[in-house]
């Protein structure tokens, strides 16, 4: 039944019915709390699944916990560094940076991209993923110069993974040429807006 009820949950997200999605999650959750052993790791995807949804909803300080308790889970069950974890610590760094906690954010969003680098082949999308997520949240606490390269080698990922045109290569390059505007890099910046536009 919990597992039916987070399928359930699932598709009412995908449809946009978010309050119903919400008391679906919460009753899968409820049901796995009750009937299986403390930490088990369907309770980290329900906690997981209700925390990306509440963030939806903008419910930062329900979310929070939640994501909390779910990596508590994966680091308990699962080696260091399993690919595993990569997810919900990314989820996790979204929402600290979401509150404007771009201090506890920053180990969070750097661990996720260790744990993909490790785990992932040398160019896999999430690992740009990773790398802009980091970018952005460096960009914001003004380390422009560290954003910079990691924007570059996001871009590269992209470009390779990913077809002409996308709109991941496109929000990319608009971000690099803000940093590179920021640190008067104006004729390097050019080139990558027209792109950027294209």
């Amino acid at each position: 039944i919990a597992s039916t009820l987070s399928s359930l949950g699932s598709t009412l997200r995908s449809q946009g019915k978010l309050a119903e999605a919400e008391r679906v999650y919460r009753e899968s959750l409820a049901i796995k709390r009750a009937i299986l052993p403390r930490g088990h790791e369907s309770i980290a995807s329900s906690l997981n699944g209700l925390g990306l949804l509440l963030k939806e909803l903008n419910k930062l300080d329900e979310a929070e916990p939640l994501y909390r308790e779910a990596l508590a889970i994966r680091r308990e069950s699962l080696p260091a560094g399993h690919p595993n974890i990569a997810p919900i610590v990314n989820n996790l760094a979204i929402l600290l940076k979401d509150q404007g906690k771009l201090a506890e954010a920053e180990p969070l969003y750097r661990e996720a991209l260790a744990i993909r680098r490790d785990a992932l082949p040398p160019g896999h999308p999430n690992i740009a993923t990773s790398l802009g997520n980091l970018a952005v949240l460096l960009k914001d606490q003004g380390k422009l110069a560290e954003a910079e390269p990691m924007l570059r080698e996001a871009l590269e990922i992209r470009r390779e993974a990913l077809p002409a045109g996308s709109v991941e290569i496109a929000s990319t390059l608009s971000i690099l040429v803000a940093v590179l505007q920021e640190q008067a890099k104006f004729a390097e910046a050019e080139p990558l807006a027209r792109e950027a536009l294209n």
